[in-house]
């Protein structure tokens, strides 16, 4: 069976690059599958995440970064046009190829991907929430016209690009639930586990940890403030943030007015991860929208327990509250301060609820997930 998965590019970390790169090596040597991943700009550079040798790569060096700096109708207008030769190219290389099924993680080319009628299947795999433009558009504090476009946007998502796809795929069953009554073919299939192995449990050193882009959507901007709470009942306790963006000194300069520089450690985000979380015994997340939430299931594979707020979505769909970790209604930063002091001042209690993470968290794993994927593409082949 031949696959293409297409996405803006593959190298930067982040958690649908770190998927689909997951993915595609399974269906690659476990299925032998004939996987090619489509790129719109890597830039000349190596994917961050490891990808098989037989695993075929194409870009088509199309720079849609570069219109981020163009006013907003300028941006729109010359969007129009790249994504014409986008086009052009993408269906040029499918009609080459001849994939039996050709994915879309929604971005630049989600709009027209459906009207190449190369003979493919076409899915679009949504790494998002419903309305999760409404939400970055609230979070980023975009200004009123931008707002108004990405309203707009939803509403051109939800009622022209999405019906048009064979399969519409999302993470979550709350995003399901959300999606079902406006759209008839969307299905949940969660992510798969990142790692291969789950390590040794370890909760026992007095360090927390964090880990997402430095930017608005993952909220560390409210975390500080709690952390600074949570420092005065647990002053032994450490905060480790892994990550790199745009809000990184404003995050530095929020760390030292609140005098936490010895409290709260920001790192680079670290190619090997898993190494990180070994040496801390709690993870916090207080992100304001997700698709999924990728850092609470690798957290819990390495036999972390999580606390989180249950933003939209995921975080209500992974953690099992109060067995795995607890799911902080959004907004009550008391009970996110209470139930972080509780599981550092109870060691027996975090012991046992990391414990039960790496044990819940494996409903996700590779086994249980990619045959949902290869029931999928079989399902859709026979149509």
């Amino acid at each position: 069976m031949k696959i293409v998965y297409c996405l803006p590019q593959l190298y930067k970390p982040g958690g649908i690059e770190r998927i689909i790169s997951i993915k595609a090596n399974y269906l690659a040597e476990t299925c032998h599958y004939d996987v090619t991943i489509i790129t719109a700009i890597q830039k000349g550079k190596a994917p961050y995440y490891k990808l098989l040798p037989q695993i075929r790569l194409i870009d088509l060096n199309l720079d849609y970064d570069s219109l981020l700096k163009l006013p907003l109708f300028t941006r729109i207008y010359k969007k129009r046009l790249l994504q014409k030769k986008h086009k052009e190219i993408l269906s040029n290389i499918l009609y080459q190829i001849k994939p039996d099924i050709t994915i879309s993680t929604f971005t630049h080319e989600a709009s027209f991907l459906p009207d190449i009628k190369d003979g493919s299947k076409k899915i679009l795999e949504f790494h998002f929430c419903r309305k999760h433009k409404q939400l970055m558009a609230k979070a980023f504090k975009f200004p009123l016209i931008t707002r108004f476009a990405y309203y707009l946007k939803c509403w051109q998502e939800e009622n022209v690009i999405i019906p048009k796809y064979d399969q519409f795929v999302v993470l979550t069953e709350e995003d399901k639930l959300s999606w079902s009554s406006k759209i008839k073919n969307v299905l949940n299939i969660p992510n798969i586990l990142t790692f291969r192995t789950s390590p040794t449990i370890n909760t026992t050193r007095n360090e927390a940890i964090a880990v997402g882009r430095l930017d608005a959507q993952k909220g560390f901007d409210i975390l500080i403030p709690i952390w600074e709470k949570i420092h005065k009942k647990c002053p032994e306790w450490i905060l480790n943030i892994y990550g790199q963006g745009e809000d990184e000194t404003k995050l530095k300069k929020l760390i030292a007015e609140k005098e936490l520089k010895d409290s709260i450690i920001i790192h680079q985000a670290s190619k090997n991860i898993i190494e990180e979380y070994e040496k801390n015994s709690l993870l916090l997340m207080t992100s304001r929208y997700e698709g999924w939430g990728l850092v609470l299931t690798e957290a819990m594979q390495c036999g972390l327990p999580v606390i989180a707020f249950a933003c939209k979505c995921g975080p209500r769909d992974i953690i099992t509250n109060g067995e795995d970790g607890f799911c902080i209604d959004e907004g009550d930063e008391n009970d996110f301060i209470s139930k972080t002091v509780l599981l550092m001042k109870d060691d027996n209690k975090r012991i046992k609820m990391g414990y039960n993470a790496q044990k819940n968290v494996q409903r996700y794993s590779a086994d249980k997930i990619m045959p949902l994927w290869i029931n999928l593409f079989n399902k859709l082949i026979k149509q």
